[in-house]
């Protein structure tokens, strides 16, 4: 019976206080002080990098300062709440990545359109038509620019913008990556410019996918051919015209 209260009172006192008394002796020596933070991007979407990377080496430098601190104690919800200040970031999580990292996994807004103010400034337009701060040109992802001033003053526009981008397709000869501007008439609805040739398609704001899908087939065509298109009208019921560079 002695022997067994022995062995309890080594395994539920003696060996956790060791324990204990371990971690603390390395702790306030500096073995769990932070030698690296660690900033993940979580699904970053394609030709994105280059607006990326600069909002990540500054997110690095803001948690510089944690280098040095003990990983034990330092306080993730604090840390957490200071990460959020970061406008460009949907979501995070962060973790001790024990001994001495710590771990941000972030997920980034994706830029769903740029929008070219006056001074020639380019801002970033994520999900909801909200704005980003001002970026230089270097720093612009590879997505469309929204020409006009309506997209300046109207949240609401550049929603619907996003909501009609996003029904056309993100590869083929007419899709996201083909499209260089998008411009917005209170009549006809969206205009598209191709980056390719220039061509105006004019896309309306309903049947979206279906009018893209037309326009798809119909810049296949074109290029077979050789004709050189200034406007593709998609925004009829049931056709697309097509007027030539060469056409009155």
């Amino acid at each position: 019976m002695k022997k067994l209260v022995l062995k309890l009172f080594v395994g539920f006192i003696v060996i956790p206080a060791a324990l204990v008394g371990t971690l603390y002796y390395l702790n306030e020596n500096g073995f769990f002080n932070i030698e690296k933070v660690q900033v993940v991007l979580e699904s970053p979407t394609p030709g994105q990098e280059q607006f990326l990377k600069p909002n990540v080496d500054s997110l690095e430098n803001v948690l510089m300062k944690y280098k040095g601190v003990s990983l034990w104690g330092i306080k993730l919800r604090s840390v957490s709440k200071e990460v959020r200040k970061q406008e460009w970031i949907e979501n995070l999580q962060i973790s001790r990545v024990w001994p001495a990292t710590l771990a941000i996994r972030v997920k980034p807004y994706e830029v769903k359109f740029l929008y070219m103010a006056r001074g020639g400034k380019l801002t970033p337009i994520i999900k909801d038509g909200q704005f980003l701060a001002p970026i230089e040109a270097k720093q612009a992802p590879d997505v469309a620019i929204l020409d006009g001033e309506a997209f300046g003053k109207k949240q609401e526009l550049r929603k619907k913008a996003i909501t009609v981008i996003e029904q056309i397709p993100a590869q083929g000869s007419f899709s996201r990556k083909t499209i260089s501007e998008v411009r917005y008439d209170n009549k006809e609805g969206f205009w598209m410019t191709l980056i390719k040739t220039g061509t105006q398609v004019k896309i309306g704001e309903d049947q979206v996918a279906l009018k893209a899908a037309r326009v798809s087939r119909v810049v296949d065509y074109l290029e077979t051919k050789q004709f050189d298109a200034r406007v593709i009208d998609a925004d009829l019921s049931k056709k697309v015209l097509v007027r030539l560079r060469k056409d009155p």
